[in-house]
């Protein structure tokens, strides 16, 4: 099932003593994984090496081609990013942010490598979000966006390491990829990237393995692993990669977020020290006032799993950047929406993230919490946490799925739709999108 690619001759035994790793290549899988697939490449290579599939998409045929993906970065509110080498120098590399004009993108240079980087792709543009159907196996809390790359032939952005997994999905024309998995090139070490430059580039950069790929290859590489992509072979069009990319928040930024709201449960307290005794050194800090800072700040620890779990689900699924508009409906009636319910799905809003928890590892949970936008419900009737499911997967929401057993409406799920149309984070499904 799982083929490898034919490989050159071997090396000479000095460079085999380099340990330079050649990725493992899949030649007859299809996304999306089967349960089996799934399992293995979890196994094997989530967060620890580098995998090429080939025809991971059979006849694959992009949702959109190079021309519409620029005019998405000439939109208002698109994320678009424009990188240009002027020079022979690594230093001399031009970062300029969208949104475009069309003239902006049709004076590019033909003599110098750029690449035009579009963001949240999956939220702007449907089709592109149906992508994400092919990676099922992963929670979706977990991916960050699709990001698309274009580039004319030599075109890309130079060697760099991320911090995050990746999937480089190749959409349109072709990109020769190299990689390499050396500490030295780890995002961390500042002294191995070119310094005053507008991107991040490796100074030096050699490869353990490279290839090609064409429409429907998919190289997925885990944090550290760097890798440099050029366009080539897409003359007189353009090289267009899709990026999958995954969320990977800092340990510094979850503890700043945790305990951020975690000062709600002593705001308004104040330093107190009824206890406090004439002292000899006035220098000294007494044990008891260390052991009262101590206590203040046991007061905001996380009692038990579900207190983690409420915070953990309002931090992932909020929202960085710019605000979410709410697109309030104006105050919708029960009898209304069920009146509309009864020719439409309703379905979540693309660029809104949503989860829930049903469970969690030392019981405490009593009931279960849905999470949309950054803010949490408390779930209790099976009919809700079915309703909070269907919308945490993606799936189209209908009046059964917020019914009882007894097929009658059940309070709690039609409140919840309700709040949630209100604030416009779901809709219905327009006939032509069927």
């Amino acid at each position: 099932m799982y083929g490898v690619e034919g490989r050159r001759a071997p090396a000479p035994a000095a460079a085999r003593l380099a340990a330079r790793a050649r990725v493992d290549v899949w030649t007859d899988v299809q996304l999306p994984f089967d349960d089996d697939t799934s399992a293995r490449f979890m196994n094997e290579y989530w967060q620890k090496k580098p995998l090429l599939i080939r025809g991971a998409i059979r006849d694959f045929k992009p949702p959109l081609d190079g021309n519409e993906i620029a005019g998405v970065a000439c939109e208002e509110d698109s994320s678009a990013r424009l990188f240009v080498r002027r020079g022979d120098d690594d230093a001399s590399w031009e970062k300029t942010l969208g949104p475009f004009s069309e003239e902006n993108l049709t004076s590019l240079p033909t003599d110098k490598p750029w690449s035009l980087i579009v963001n949240d792709l999956d939220s702007q543009v449907e089709p592109i979000g149906d992508l994400l159907e092919l990676f099922s196996c992963f929670p979706r809390w977990r991916i960050a966006d699709i990001q698309a790359s274009v580039s004319p032939d030599g075109g890309g952005v130079g060697p760099h390491t991320d911090h995050f997994d990746v999937f480089l999905l190749q959409a349109e024309g072709e990109k020769r990829w190299s990689v390499a998995s050396n500490e030295a090139y780890w995002p961390d070490n500042d002294k191995a990237f070119v310094s005053d430059c507008a991107i991040r580039v490796l100074k030096e950069f050699t490869e353990d393995d490279s290839f090609v790929l064409v429409p429907g290859d998919m190289l997925y590489l885990p944090p550290k692993v760097a890798h440099n992509g050029v366009a080539v072979n897409s003359t007189p069009g353009v090289s267009v990669t899709l990026s999958i990319g995954f969320l990977a928040p800092t340990i510094d930024e979850l503890v700043l977020s945790y305990t951020s709201q975690a000062t709600e449960k002593v705001k308004g307290s104040r330093w107190s020290d009824p206890w406090l005794k004439p002292v000899e050194d006035i220098g000294a800090i007494s044990a008891e006032s260390v052991s009262f800072a101590s206590e203040m700040l046991k007061r905001t620890y996380p009692k038990n799993d579900a207190e983690v779990a409420r915070w953990f689900g309002c931090h992932v699924t909020a929202r960085t950047g710019d605000e979410v508009e709410e697109e309030d409906s104006g105050g919708v009636s029960v009898e209304e929406l069920l009146g509309e319910w009864e020719h439409s799905a309703l379905v979540a809003r693309e660029d809104l993230r949503f989860a829930f928890i049903d469970q969690v590892g030392d019981g405490s949970l009593k009931n279960a919490l849905f999470f949309a936008n950054g803010e949490c419900w408390d779930i209790a009737s099976n009919a809700a946490l079915k309703t909070a499911r269907v919308i945490s997967n993606r799936g189209d929401l209908y009046e059964e799925d917020t019914q009882t057993d007894a097929c009658d409406f059940d309070e709690e799920a039609l409140a919840l739709v309700l709040k949630l149309f209100e604030r416009g984070y779901i809709y219905f499904r327009e006939e032509d999108e069927v």
